[in-house]
């Protein structure tokens, strides 16, 4: 077969692919939805704390630890009246960061591989805050706990359809109240000590929070969770280096985020919707590539 035969003969072959795989993704796809209204929460579902005096609480939407009676919310100069704690909020602002609460509001679905564009693709959800007080070393300090994670979603475009399930996400985490004081004037990781003291520790191991799947109306679909800080920027999750993550109880490859000593920290969780390709779209792409590269052979 001539150079121009075998040119012909591959045109016919994707043409006639072309239009098999389009009715088969038209036969088999539900139409894909848009837009989507969203209701999402999140409680602690799990905790443990170390051995020591003081109080500790775990419930749906607060872990706290410390003095008897302290305030997480309004310390005081004594690390022995102090309390520190966990909390889980709705806002997206300020110092009110607890109470939990739904969240609603709308998503727009990203279609294709781009990052999501905010607003419209960012649904902001559930918000959670760290109250790192000085407290008493003879307390009883938080060590790990789980955050859960709740969403539904409903199709509002190209038409009103009915309520999904997303995945329920468990996010497991260990964390560290680290001496302020460090060893010999440094802190964990061999940096010097801040004037306010070394800062604790949040710790993830094997977490995956993108791509996880759901699929409706047929059609498959991606979540991604997404995490701000406080001010609406990326969210300080960053590989932590080996000498954290052994003193979390870690992998040497753990992520997390360090909180400042005497401050409060907030982390905005958000979430995003993609659609997912079908494995026959993928092939027309590929055959879009095979139909490219004999154009360049014949040129």
């Amino acid at each position: 077969m001539n150079k121009t035969n075998r040119v012909s003969c591959w045109r016919t072959i994707i043409i006639s692919a072309v239009c098999y795989l389009s009715t088969l993704t038209s036969v088999q796809a539900g139409v894909i939805v848009t837009e989507w209204e969203f209701d999402t929460w999140a409680e602690f579902t799990a905790a443990s704390f170390t051995g020591g005096t003081g109080t500790t609480n775990f419930s749906d939407y607060e872990l706290s630890w410390g003095a008897d009676g302290g305030d997480y919310a309004s310390p005081t100069g004594d690390a022995s009246d102090n309390q520190s704690a966990l909390t889980i909020g709705t806002g997206t602002s300020g110092d009110d960061r607890f109470g939990g609460g739904h969240v609603t509001g709308t998503v727009d679905t990203i279609l294709g591989f781009a990052p999501p564009t905010p607003p419209d693709e960012i649904g902001l959800g559930v918000s959670m805050t760290h109250w790192n007080n000085p407290i008493n070393s003879n307390f009883s300090f938080l060590s790990s706990g789980t955050l859960t994670d709740h969403l539904t979603l409903t199709a509002l475009s190209p038409y009103a359809g009915s309520t999904e399930p997303a995945p329920t996400l468990d996010i497991m985490f260990n964390f560290l109240e680290t001496p302020n004081a460090g060893s010999g004037g440094f802190c964990l990781d061999g940096s010097a000590v801040p004037a306010a003291g070394c800062g604790d520790l949040f710790g993830f191991d094997n977490i995956s929070t993108s791509g996880i799947p759901f699929t409706y109306d047929g059609v498959d679909y991606g979540l991604d969770i997404l995490v701000f800080d406080e001010f609406g920027g990326a969210a300080p999750i960053e590989a932590l280096g080996a000498d954290y993550c052994a003193a979390l109880g870690l992998s040497a490859t753990c992520v997390g985020f360090v909180t400042p000593e005497d401050e409060h920290t907030s982390l905005q969780f958000g979430f995003s919707v993609r659609q997912v390709p079908e494995s026959s779209t993928i092939a027309l792409l590929a055959i879009a590539l095979i139909s490219l590269s004999l154009r360049k052979q014949k040129r």
